[in-house]
């Protein structure tokens, strides 16, 4: 019944906003999306694609004609879609990934909200990152828009990534306050030793076929007051924040950001100030959408 209410609720005049990615099905953004577009009585609704790389520039190319108010990227699409806007944001340009695409009168503006987002959920989990050193795992789009969040708040951030040269490249574009890591080396050891707060941006756990996948922790190194964060979602509980909560650890997924995240995506694409997005409402149909996935 609720199906068929949502259904005749779409008319000519509703109009798209939406969440791209490839997969796209693991997206939780459509539940709290369309929760707050109703919350806040907005004739739209907010629909998953799947658009593979491939297809990324002939869909961002059909959006002014389909008067699509808007987008996010997820994987793999954030840092592809950098150079195929009209628009940049500076602080995107700097990242090199975008995760949010604006439709102003035809022209795409592209930016991020994923450091912003992190930083927000972090304050709403009352964390004041500031100043402290941070592991990083993955050099991905996602990666690059928290390490240069943490480092504009004076943290020291290290790059651990399967592929070494993209992340000696990510600490490169860092600057001075980052460096790289091995995985597997003695330095290695001594960053996952030594991190205040370690943060998985691969998405590592997230596919169900290799659900006790994480990046390697080895024995013994993760001691309770340190903060992980992981950047998976869904599954709800990814079998690093067990191992951290096991060792004592703060183990957060990133259902937070996800939220935090998608509410300044809306403020940019409504133009209403943030105080005016239904964060909580947001929250919580992104949490009832993860109940079967716990």
């Amino acid at each position: 019944m609720q199906a068929s209410r949502s259904l005749r609720m779409v008319t000519g005049k509703t109009r798209i906003v939406a969440v791209w990615g490839y997969p796209v099905g693991h997206s939780r953004s459509p539940a709290m999306h369309n929760a707050a577009l109703a919350e806040l009585g907005l004739d739209w609704v907010y629909v998953p694609f799947e658009v593979s790389p491939q297809q990324l520039e002939t869909a961002l190319r059909a959006i002014p004609a389909l008067g699509i108010l808007g987008v996010n990227l997820t994987v793999p699409l954030k840092e592809l879609a950098v150079p195929l806007v009209d628009d940049l944001d500076p602080a995107a340009s700097m990242i090199g990934s975008i995760n949010t695409v604006v439709n102003k009168q035809g022209r795409l503006r592209g930016l991020s909200t994923d450091g912003p987002g992190f930083l927000w959920d972090l304050e709403r989990k009352h964390i004041e990152p500031d100043g402290w050193t941070v592991l990083i795992w993955g050099a991905g789009g996602s990666a690059k828009a928290v390490a240069f969040a943490l480092v504009a708040r004076g943290c020291r951030v290290m790059i651990a990534n399967r592929t070494a040269d993209r992340a000696r490249a990510l600490a490169r574009a860092l600057g001075e306050c980052a460096d790289w890591v091995d995985w597997g080396s003695e330095r290695y050891e001594e960053a996952v030793r030594s991190a205040r707060l370690l943060v998985n941006t691969t998405s590592l756990g997230m596919i169900p076929a290799h659900a006790d996948e994480m990046p390697p922790v080895p024995p013994g190194t993760l001691r309770s007051g340190q903060i992980v964060y992981d950047l998976v979602y869904a599954p709800a509980q990814t079998r690093l924040i067990r191992e951290a909560r096991a060792a004592r650890c703060r183990a957060f997924n990133g259902l937070g950001m996800l939220v935090c995240q998608g509410a300044l995506s809306l403020s940019e694409w409504s133009g209403l100030p943030l105080s005016g997005i239904p964060i909580e409402t947001m929250m919580r149909a992104a949490s009832d959408s993860l109940r079967d996935t716990v």
